[in-house]
C-alpha cells in the first residue's frame, strides 16, 4: 500500500511540473505573439501619423503659397502712420493691407456692437453690399470659362418677358449698360430666391428710349437667376462651390444666416449730413424683405480677409483661367464701370454703401497688393471710400 502511494505521489508531482512547464511555454509563446501583434499596431499607427502629417505639411504649404502671409507685429514707422491716419479721420471698422503677397496692416477700429462693449477687429464680419456684384460677375465668368455660357448670350434667352430682352447681352448686363430697371425696389413681403427674380422680372422696366439707364441692381438680380437656371442650383449654394468652399472663407454668408455669430457687427446709423465723428446711438434695423431683395446685388458679409482673399483669386486665375480676368474687367459703356468693378489704370476697385455698412476693396491687376476697408458706420460726410482711395495710391506709388 505504502509502495502505490508513493507511485501516486510521484506522478501527481510529475504533472504538476509538466502543467507548469507546458502552461509557461504556452503563456510564452501567447504573450510573444501578442507583444508583435502590439508592436505592429504601434508601426502602423506611426506610420498613418507621418502620412497624415505629410499630407497636412502639404495642405499648409499649399495654402501658405496662396495666402498673403501674417505680419508677426506692427510697430513699424508705417504702421503707426496708417493707424494715426485712419483714428484721425475718425474710421470705424476693420482695415486690412496687402503688398506683395504679404499682409503690412490689419486693424480694428471702433465698436461692432456699442451696447455690448464688443471692439471691432481683424475677423470682424460687414456687409460688403454692392462689392458683391464683383463676386457675381465672377461666378458668371466662370461659366464662360466653361463654354455654359456668352458675353454675347441674349437675355431672352432665359428671361424672354423682359422688354427688349433680346437686344441686351450679358455683357451689357455685367457693365450695368442695358438700360433695365425696376418700378419698385423690391418686394415688401419675404420672398424666396426664385419669387425673388420672378419679381424681378415682373417688375423690369426700361426707361430710357436708347436702353442707356446705368447701374440699376435688377442687371445682377437677373444674372443670379441665370446662374441658378445653368447650374441647377440656388445662387447661394453655388456662390458656396465657387468661393466659400475651394477659399475656406470662415468669415462669409449671406446676412440671412448671420445671427449669432461671434464677429458680426452692428450698422450704425447716421444722425445728421454733417457728421464727422462716430455716434453709437442708432442701430440700422434691416427688413428680412430687402435681404432677399439684395439677391446677387448685397447680401453677402465678409471679414477683410476673404475679401480680399476672394478679389484675388478672380484676379490670379483660381476661379477660372487668368485671362478671363482681364476680359472681365474692362471699362464697358460708362466707364470706368465694367464687370462688376471700376477699371483704373493702377488697378480695380468696388464700393459698397447700405443699411448702416460701409465698403472699399482697390486692388492690383496681379492681385498681389491691395487695400480693404470695411465699416458698420457709415457717415455721408466722411466716407471711407476717400480713406482707401488715399491707401492704395500711396500703396501703388
Amino acid at each position: 500500500m505504502k509502495r502505490g502511494r508513493t507511485y501516486l505521489y510521484i506522478l501527481g508531482i510529475i504533472l504538476v511540473v509538466f502543467g507548469t512547464v507546458g502552461g509557461a511555454m504556452y503563456w510564452r509563446a501567447n504573450n510573444h505573439q501578442f507583444q508583435t501583434q502590439q508592436a505592429a499596431r504601434r508601426r502602423n499607427a506611426r506610420a498613418r501619423e507621418q502620412a497624415f502629417s505629410k499630407d497636412e505639411k502639404k495642405r499648409e504649404e499649399s495654402a501658405a503659397r496662396t495666402a498673403p502671409k501674417q505680419i508677426k507685429h506692427q510697430s513699424s514707422k508705417q504702421t503707426r502712420q496708417i493707424t494715426s491716419y485712419l483714428k484721425k479721420n475718425h474710421f470705424v471698422g476693420s482695415a486690412l493691407i496687402v503688398k506683395n503677397n504679404r499682409i503690412i496692416y490689419t486693424q480694428g477700429f471702433g465698436y461692432a456692437n456699442y451696447k455690448s462693449d464688443t471692439a471691432n477687429t481683424p475677423s470682424s464680419e460687414y456687409q460688403i453690399l454692392s462689392i458683391q456684384k464683383s463676386l457675381t460677375a465672377g461666378m458668371i465668368m466662370k461659366l464662360v470659362s466653361q463654354h455654359k455660357l456668352s458675353l454675347n448670350t441674349k437675355l431672352s434667352k432665359y428671361y424672354p418677358k423682359v422688354k427688349n430682352s433680346k437686344n441686351i447681352t450679358i455683357r451689357n448686363m455685367l457693365d450695368m449698360y442695358s438700360g433695365l430697371t425696376m418700378s419698385e425696389t423690391g418686394s415688401d413681403s419675404l420672398l424666396n430666391e426664385s419669387n425673388v427674380v420672378s419679381f424681378a422680372v415682373n417688375h423690369t422696366v426700361t426707361r430710357s428710349p436708347k436702353y442707356k439707364d446705368w447701374y440699376q441692381p435688377v442687371n445682377y438680380v437677373l444674372l443670379a437667376g441665370i446662374i441658378s437656371k445653368i447650374t441647377h442650383k440656388s445662387y447661394g449654394k453655388y456662390f458656396d462651390k465657387v468661393f466659400t468652399k475651394p477659399l475656406k472663407l470662415k468669415g462669409t454668408g449671406f446676412v440671412q444666416h448671420w445671427a449669432g455669430r461671434p464677429n458680426r457687427t452692428l450698422g450704425y446709423h447716421w444722425l445728421y449730413p454733417t457728421q464727422i465723428k462716430p455716434n453709437y446711438t442708432r442701430v440700422y434695423h434691416e427688413a428680412k424683405a430687402s435681404m432677399q431683395n439684395e439677391l446677387g446685388t448685397g447680401q453677402v458679409f465678409m471679414s477683410t480677409y476673404d475679401l480680399f482673399k476672394s478679389e484675388q483669386a478672380i484676379l490670379k486665375g483660381k476661379i477660372f483661367p487668368k485671362a478671363y480676368a482681364a476680359i472681365l474687367h474692362q471699362p464697358g459703356g460708362n466707364a470706368p464701370y465694367g464687370g462688376g468693378v471700376y477699371n483704373q489704370s493702377n488697378g480695380i476697385r468696388s464700393h459698397g454703401i447700405g443699411y448702416g455698412y460701409e465698403s472699399s476693396v482697390f486692388m492690383t491687376r496681379n492681385g498681389k497688393s491691395g487695400v480693404v476697408l470695411l465699416s458698420n458706420d457709415y457717415r455721408p460726410a466722411n466716407q471711407i471710400q476717400n480713406f482707401a482711395t488715399r491707401l492704395f495710391n500711396d500703396l501703388t506709388v
